[in-house]
């Protein structure tokens, strides 16, 4: 299980520091090693815990930029379906009342957010990657839809930013083959900011944070709103949400999601009819 860790530091200081410490930027930490840091509805909810914590020290002006990054060689392998049970899972359900309240409420800070990808962004993890201003992946990161596997649709917004950032061709190349671009080729095509070596991907995206985090704050707040409403407005993000989640709990139904759960599950290579 994913659990969710925060620490609001100097950074300057190579210390840990708790929340309430003195420091202009904060780090929430997805630490689930052994899942791959998917995340279920419970680490969702915690997930959103910590960032809600955080508005007061923002309206304070404590917290000025905040770094969104999981432990180990994995950024999040997306949904946690180890124990899910297809016929009584509601994906509608799970997206828009367990995902996209954290998805929203990071998109909204009103401060810069740094997502630091490494390993796997799928999923989940992308759509968590997506809600952040700036995307700094290691080189070797991977992004895509690897939901052929187990029938499922892409979904958390993937397909608006795909579509806005790659265009319909290789969007579909990526969802019906379930290849992965790495970290290289996806800042390459806009899908993430900047990519670098993984070995200095945190130091890097550290003290990009520690930067954005002396900057002009209220010129910042107001470049993040007018820029996201301009992207907004062309990709239409909230009914792309609402569709793909529709669709998603269309596919629930079928029984090439039945069959590439119960594969996932089972840790065999699926067989869609």
């Amino acid at each position: 299980m994913t659990t969710i860790t925060s620490t609001h530091s100097n950074p300057e200081d190579t210390t840990s520091a708790p929340a309430e410490a003195i420091g202009p930027v904060a780090e929430i930490v997805l630490d689930g090693a052994a899942s791959r840091n998917a995340l279920d509805a419970d680490a969702l909810g915690a997930l959103l815990d910590h960032v809600e914590a955080l508005l007061p020290l923002i309206d304070e002006g404590a917290v000025r930029a905040l770094i969104l990054r999981g432990e180990g060689t994995v950024f999040c392998s997306g949904r946690d379906i180890a124990g899910v049970d297809v016929e009584t899972d509601d994906a509608y359900e799970f997206l828009n009342s367990d995902f996209w309240p954290v998805f929203d409420t990071i998109r909204s800070l009103e401060i810069p957010v740094i997502a630091v990808v490494q390993g796997a962004a799928l999923g989940l993890g992308y759509g968590l990657a997506a809600a952040a201003d700036v995307i700094y992946a290691a080189e070797d990161a991977k992004f895509g839809s690897p939901f052929a596997a187990i029938g499922a649709i892409l979904d958390s917004g993937a397909h608006a930013v795909f579509l806005d950032r790659l265009g319909y061709h290789r969007t579909m190349d990526l969802i019906l083959t379930g290849d992965f671009m790495t970290g290289t080729e996806a800042a390459a095509t806009g899908v993430v900011s900047r990519a670098v070596p993984a070995g200095e991907l945190l130091d890097f995206a550290r003290a990009k944070a520690a930067k954005m985090a002396t900057g002009p704050a209220e010129t910042f707040r107001m470049e993040k709103h007018f820029t996201q409403n301009l992207a907004d407005e062309r990709t239409r993000l909230g009914q792309v949400w609402d569709t793909e989640a529709f669709l998603q709990e269309r596919a629930r139904t079928s029984d090439d999601y039945r069959e590439g759960f119960a594969a996932f599950q089972e840790r065999r290579k699926p067989t869609f009819g």
